[in-house]
């Protein structure tokens, strides 16, 4: 998606994370205006003017818990990340969540709330210039365990200290990891993977190889298993992924260089290999990709068609996101893109994305952005780095035939592609809207395909709002409101499976879900897309 907001997603805690809006126990994270020169980019500018940042006249100190706990003022911040402790006064009027939001790790061990928002954001080039020393621990702390003393906040700026709220009750067990085998023919190495999901396609598998240096990790659920091994004899870079629909048996079947031959093993099993971990605790993995074509979609939005690295396979789930990240003048800026379909409301499109070679992202270009000045910059052939994809939307959810209804608001528009091109390859008999609210007429993205779709489906509508509209305007005007919900979504008792979507900057969208909520809709009928 196309830098929803224009936030900075490097910024602590993260403001875009894909979470759901209503019925999530994750919070959402909401922008707030920024005075002006708050940009990132302002924030860049500052960390690189050589002003001190750290309040300590850039010492190295060494911070004991109690200490830590005496600086949680508005004037006089210090929160610690992994064993770090930064001075984040400077940044608070800088970070698009809010000072307050920021500040509720001030004076404590912060590492728990920031995970619980993003724990990918690169805060330590974003705080680099804050940093004021190392948090010292006891032997207790450093094997694990959360001292009472990281818990302490000060009431006041001279009060006495009052315990953190507690930490929420113990994590769920681990569920016991699916079962792994493999098998081979002359021509082929098949790797087995039962996961007993019955919602498994072979979009939740990702696989990277060097050499014989092979990464496959399967996303079942909530958890991520991993395979890796150093493979027994070498592959070419053709992977065919098959799924058991009832049972989620997933074979990845890999294509033997050298045909006719038995392998005596699969190989030797390297670090990390038949781990089964929660996705949210696994680290971003980001792949040297290049830039295969550009293409103008309207005055300031591109269509970018990246290319992954040889050996490299992911197709990306509907309504996921990837992160790319450049390093914008010392500091690593990463912002998050959803991955959208080259065509809308046509079955001609690039087979490659089906084999997992490319993907494609719809970018807004914003001058005074911190990272889209550099993707504007881009040619054919340029390195781009981008992560392994998130997000938490079920493909399934499409399955029924109660109404699909979209809210969608600017570049919010491109987690809505692949669910318009998954009804239509369907031949779906369930009403499809979308509501597409933009700035000014020129602003609307592939409007000449939204409205063919519409002339040649009956089952299919859009309706335009624009908040700027020129004076040949004919259509809706203004911003979501109650009387625009209920015409376009009206709630029956009888619409129980109806399914709203919506997308846009997060005020938008939350707006979208509460109004919704208001109407009469529960949190099992909707799904935001932050991303």
């Amino acid at each position: 998606m196309a830098g929803k907001q224009s936030l900075g997603i490097s910024q602590f805690p993260a403001p875009n994370s894909q979470q759901r809006l209503g019925g999530s126990p994750t919070k959402a994270r909401t922008k707030v205006a920024l005075k002006p020169g708050r940009s990132l980019m302002d924030w860049i500018r500052l960390g690189n003017s050589g002003k001190d940042l750290t309040g300590v006249g850039r010492k190295v100190l060494e911070v004991t818990p109690e200490e830590l706990a005496k600086h949680a003022t508005m004037d006089d911040a210090w929160i610690a990340l992994r064993g770090k402790v930064y001075n984040i006064s400077p940044y608070l009027e800088y970070h698009p969540g809010g000072e307050e939001e920021l500040m509720k790790g001030a004076g404590i061990d912060g590492t728990v709330l920031f995970d619980e928002v993003h724990k990918w954001v690169n805060y330590e080039s974003m705080l680099e210039k804050c940093f004021v020393g190392k948090l010292k621990t006891t032997p207790i702390q450093k094997r694990g365990s959360v001292s009472s003393l990281l818990r302490l906040k000060p009431s006041t700026p001279n009060g006495p200290a009052q315990p953190h709220p507690p930490m929420g009750p113990p994590p769920p067990p681990v569920p016991s990891p699916p079962r792994f085998d493999w098998y081979q023919n002359d021509k082929t190495v098949t790797l087995v993977v039962y996961t007993k999901w019955k919602q498994m396609r072979k979009e939740n598998i990702i696989i990277d190889r060097t050499g014989r240096d092979l990464t496959a990790w399967v996303y079942i659920e909530d958890h991520t298993f991993t395979i890796h091994v150093d493979l027994e004899d070498d592959i070419t870079d053709e992977y065919e992924v098959t799924v058991q629909k009832q049972t989620g048996k997933t074979e990845l079947v890999l294509q033997k260089q050298t045909t006719g031959q038995q392998w005596r093993g699969l190989g030797k099993f390297l670090d990390g290999h038949s781990s089964y971990t929660p996705t949210n605790d696994k680290g971003l993995v980001y792949r040297s990709c290049h830039l295969e074509s550009v293409v103008s979609v309207n005055h300031d939005t591109k269509l970018l068609c990246v290319s992954l690295p040889p050996g490299t396979c992911m197709c990306v789930p509907v309504g996921y996101h990837v992160h790319v990240r450049h390093n914008v003048e010392g500091v690593m800026v990463e912002r998050s893109y959803t991955v959208v379909q080259p065509l809308l409301g046509t079955q001609d499109t690039d087979h490659r994305l089906t084999q997992g070679k490319v993907f494609y992202l719809m970018i807004k270009i914003y001058t005074d952005g911190a990272i889209t000045p550099w993707i504007n910059s881009l040619r054919p052939g340029d390195s781009i780095e981008v992560s392994q994809y998130e997000g938490n939307f079920r493909e399934s959810r499409l399955d029924g035939q109660g109404d699909l209804i979209m809210y969608a608001a600017g570049t919010g528009f491109t987690p809505m592609v692949g669910l318009i091109n998954h009804c239509l390859s369907q031949n779906t008999n369930r009403k499809v809207k979308l509501m597409f609210f933009n700035k000014t007429e020129d602003d609307i993205l592939w409007r000449e395909h939204l409205d063919s779709i519409s002339e040649k489906n009956e089952w299919f509508s859009v309706q335009y709002v624009l908040s700027e509209p020129g004076s040949s305007w004919t259509g809706s005007h203004g911003r979501i409101c109650e009387d625009l919900m209920t015409s376009f979504s009206p709630f029956t008792e009888a619409k129980t499976d109806t399914l709203i979507c919506a997308c846009g900057p997060t005020p938008f969208t939350k707006s979208v879900i509460q109004l919704a909520k208001d109407i009469g809709y529960s949190d099992d009928n909707l799904h935001a897309f932050l991303g």
